[in-house]
């Protein structure tokens, strides 16, 4: 029996570089299969980029200046100094300890099994609501080519291509990505520089903005400090993304050291883009005519006089949606497979096909985002402000269990003996813990949050109600 047991528990371990062993659904059977290929560390942060660089800025990012004003750029450095610390604390756990399952099994560990299921549960629902935004966000893009088409027709053609790209193998979806980030990325760059050039009176056949946009029409700060942090929430759904650099430990070289470099490099980056870029489009356009039903970047490309220019821009930005909803799909489903592995999740879940794909757990979250189509015809002008929402709410959620579960793990492992170790503790995570519930408290003071906040606290009291009436009698709290 302790023999059966050991085997059991040693089931994941990899016995050498052409196959490894793997959990088969059903105690006790063992089974070879062959590795998915390994990402580095400039791989991850590609894949980071892609999952960040999304809606989040080229769409949504209207939609925080209307309600900051130009004050908005603080708003975006302010999402940063919050997102950045927290995922490093994840890291700096998957740098001792790397799981599959990312915060939902640190916070089943540390936190007791109630918040492992819970946050898993609810990362599963930020990501398919995540998706939701994206995938309308990219039929809005297409309407403003085809305008006369449906909204949810869009919404469907662009879900059935996530799911099929995300059946491809980790190498080819490593490179896809890979070169959908430099385009994302190229396209910032671009903007910034040209933002800058007809800022500064560089740019031929047009004045120089200046500052004037920044202080001429109410002033920096037309809202106040109350308008700063009612642009939090979506704020946040620019940075959300950045999660899925620790989903990938699993397959990850060396994770104890590539995921904090991928995390810090990835942090840095987004920062910079999303800054530089607000900063530009708050320059170059009224704050209050930025449009929020469509990419401003696009606006500001049509006053630009570029030939073809707005509508290279705007396929630009419908890829770099979709990459982003393509590695949100990544996250999800391996999110849900760990949630299987844990029994928390119907085991079924956990079946995959030669390329390492869990195919029913892509099938399950496919599902789900179906339901993104049909919000799309029934509220084709409202949805995205509230899906983003719920979104960027059950984010924010999970960011506070991350900051809880690395004050009980620094405080049940005194002595960190992984290769990264943050420092600050405990001053740092606890300031990341006052700035997060800053966020939260904020978020009624814009109306149109506050249905995403309702659906966020109505999810998480039924994942808790669901815990206690099927998961508690078959789960016992793990041993640190």
């Amino acid at each position: 029996m302790a023999v059966q047991k050991s085997r059991q528990q040693d089931s994941r371990i990899r016995v050498n570089e052409e196959a490894s062993l793997e959990l088969a659904p059903r105690p006790g059977a063992v089974r070879l299969v062959m590795p998915a290929r390994e990402i580095g560390t400039a791989g991850i942060i590609m894949i980071g980029l892609s999952g960040v660089i999304g809606a989040g800025i080229f769409v949504a990012s209207g939609i925080p200046i209307r309600i900051a004003g130009p004050a908005a750029i603080i708003s975006y450095l302010a999402g940063a100094i919050i997102v950045i610390p927290v995922m490093l604390y994840l890291a700096e756990m998957e740098s001792a300890c790397p799981s599959t399952g990312a915060f939902s099994d640190y916070a089943n560990r540390f936190l007791g099994p109630l918040m492992g299921f819970v946050t898993g549960w609810m990362y599963w629902s930020a990501g398919v609501l995540g998706m939701a935004t994206e995938v309308t966000a990219s039929a809005l893009l297409m309407h403003w080519w085809l305008p006369g088409w449906p909204l949810w027709l869009f919404s469907l053609l662009f879900s059935l291509l996530i799911i099929t790209t995300n059946l491809l193998d980790i190498g080819r979806f490593t490179s896809i990505e890979g070169l959908f980030s430099g385009v994302k990325i190229l396209a910032l760059l671009v903007f910034i520089l040209a933002g800058l050039a007809v800022l500064t009176g560089l740019w031929p056949g047009l004045e120089p903005a200046g500052a004037t946009n920044y202080f001429a029409h109410g002033g920096f700060f037309p809202h106040g400090l109350k308008g700063v942090l009612a642009s939090l929430l979506l704020v946040v759904f620019a940075y959300s993304g950045i999660q899925v650099v620790c989903m990938t430990a699993a397959q990850a070289t060396n994770p104890r050291r590539t995921i904090p470099r991928a995390v810090v490099g990835t942090g840095l980056a987004v920062t910079f883009l999303n800054t530089g870029a607000v900063f530009l489009l708050v320059g170059l356009l009224p704050w209050f005519t930025v449009p929020v039903n469509s990419s401003p970047f696009v606006v500001v490309l049509e006053k630009l006089h570029i030939p073809f220019g707005s509508h290279l821009l705007n396929a630009v930005i419908i890829t770099a949606v979709l990459s982003s909803m393509n590695t949100t799909m990544f996250g999800v489903t391996r999110m849900l497979k760990s949630l299987a592995e844990r029994d928390e999740a119907p085991r079924f879940l956990l079946k995959t096909n030669r390329r390492g794909v869990p195919t029913r757990a892509l099938a399950a979250s496919g599902i789900f985002l179906s339901i993104a189509v049909i919000l799309a015809y029934l509220l084709p002008q409202k949805v995205f402000l509230y899906v983003a929402s719920a979104s960027s709410f059950i984010s924010l959620f999970n960011w506070v269990v991350i900051t809880v579960t690395y004050l009980s793990f620094r405080r049940k492992l005194p002595r960190p003996g992984g290769p990264f170790v943050l420092p600050g503790y405990p001053y740092l995570p606890l300031m990341s813990l006052l700035l997060l519930l800053v966020v939260l408290a904020s978020i009624p003071l814009s109306r149109s949050q506050i249905p995403g906040m309702v659906s966020g606290v109505v999810l998480s009291l039924v994942y808790t109600m669901i815990f206690f009436l099927f998961i508690r009698r078959r789960r016992v709290t793990p041993q640190v």
